[in-house]
């Protein structure tokens, strides 16, 4: 590698870890694809001119989206910035190859709706999850009866297959803070009143909390903290859809925000707007009873629940 750049131009600062997914190596690769290009000045148009391929195929690159041929384009495009050493160009050509494989949603196949794929895609390589849910618990910590009835509710034309699915890559994320080697934390909060909303019968809103309770005894409880906003927010904290809010250790992986509605989603990334949200939810955690309160809080609504109340 030439020394006009230094360091700034190495991407041996991120390692492969095949536990992160394959989305945030492609990610990384291409922005650090992006940077080096900016870094000599050159247009992706004139990049793609050069290496022999098109314009788009460079764009899909540098945004980490899924291009044929992603360890051939990223190689030429380091040499056509200058970078000539070896090593740096093996490890571009290994984090290459780890983003080429399958991403954690396509376990389930076609049955995971499209706009919920980017989120299961990069959740995994977060450093840190928040998230705010207004109606539901948060998928991570739902049992399985909890979201299948969830998602039938949501989407009763799906076949029953479908419906375990995706239930299962709701509830199969919590083991993404089992990890021994670099599990996330997670800050949640939830409204008041999802600890009221019948889902089912009574005995599956019973079940979940009793999840929650144990959950917050386990090991996780280190890892995971769970806010409930009570009702007395009122329209201060009122936020009407679920917000997920991403931060990754690597510094070439921008904060990703997950913005759910009815039957779809808006993604966010980068600074400014993703800033805003997260904003938005520490304000919101800020506000919400203590994380230290939430296991009496649950405990206190299982005994109502047990005694009919």
């Amino acid at each position: 590698m030439t020394g006009q750049h230094g360091d700034n131009r190495s991407i041996r600062g991120f390692a492969p870890r095949p536990h992160l997914g394959a989305a945030a190596h492609r990610r990384a690769l291409g922005e650090h694809l992006r940077r080096c290009r900016t870094g000599i000045g050159m247009t992706g148009k004139a990049a793609a001119r050069h290496i022999g391929t098109s314009g788009p195929t460079v764009s899909r690159l540098e945004k980490g989206e899924r291009t044929e041929n992603t360890g051939q384009h990223a190689t030429a495009l380091l040499r056509l910035c200058g970078v000539t050493d070896r090593q740096e160009l093996s490890h571009a050509l290994s984090i290459a190859a780890q983003g080429e494989k399958p991403d954690a949603w396509e376990a389930y196949g076609n049955s995971i709706a499209r706009w919920v794929q980017p989120l299961l895609a990069l959740e995994p390589a977060a450093q840190r999850i928040m998230a705010y849910e207004p109606q539901l618990v948060p998928g991570w910590l739902q049992t399985t009866e909890y979201a299948q009835l969830v998602i039938r509710a949501g989407f009763p034309d799906l076949s029953q297959a479908e419906v375990e699915a995706r239930a299962r890559a709701r509830t199969n994320r919590l083991s993404m803070f089992h990890r021994d080697q670099d599990p996330p934390a997670m800050v949640a909060i939830m409204d008041e009143d999802v600890l009221r909303r019948p889902v089912g019968s009574p005995g599956v809103l019973y079940r979940q909390i009793e999840h929650l309770i144990q959950l917050l005894k386990s090991d996780l409880r280190h890892r995971i903290n769970l806010h409930i906003a009570p009702l007395s927010m009122g329209m201060t904290g009122a936020v009407g859809h679920p917000i997920v809010h991403l931060r990754f250790a690597d510094a070439l992986l921008s904060d990703f925000v997950y913005l759910e509605q009815s039957e779809g989603a808006r993604c966010v990334e980068g600074e400014g707007e993703a800033e805003r949200y997260l904003s938005r939810v520490t304000t919101l955690s800020g506000m919400a009873n203590p994380a230290a309160l939430t296991l009496t809080q649950l405990e206190d609504r299982l005994d109502e629940l047990a005694t009919g109340r």
